[in-house]
């Protein structure tokens, strides 16, 4: 199978899921919803493999490193801020404290669980 032509049965398949989805969320089917990413996830894995031509080569992941790198340290410095913002105006509104809080974790988490990754894959290497 060509390169384009999977493209074309992958964008195929992510209409057809999100179609899928959006009628188990009207039906209130978590389960058809469920089945179907994973049915679709197997689809698109099964047509990856049949794929004959190069996909990515070393240059994109170099690329997609330097773009997570970049991405990770813009949001963390914005999220940062939000979270010093939205402290500082808590007495505004309470909820304004929680939303900081859950913000100041989930950046926290998100810093630790990429140093996990990192740790791991230097020592892989």
């Amino acid at each position: 199978m060509t390169l384009k032509k999977f493209r074309i049965l992958k964008i195929a398949i992510a209409m057809l899921l999100s179609a899928l989805v959006a009628q188990a969320v009207v039906i209130d089917n978590f389960y058809l919803a469920l089945a179907a990413v994973l049915i679709a996830m197997g689809l698109i894995l099964g047509l990856k493999r049949q794929v004959k031509e190069v996909m990515a080569d070393e240059r994109d992941y170099e690329i997609a490193g330097k773009a997570a790198r970049y991405a990770l340290t813009v949001f963390s410095i914005i999220s940062s801020s939000a979270v010093l913002i939205l402290t500082f105006f808590k007495e505004a509104h309470p909820i304004f404290e929680t939303a900081g809080a859950i913000l100041a974790y989930a950046v926290c988490f998100l810093l630790l669980l990429n140093s996990l990754i990192f740790s791991y894959l230097s020592k892989k290497v």
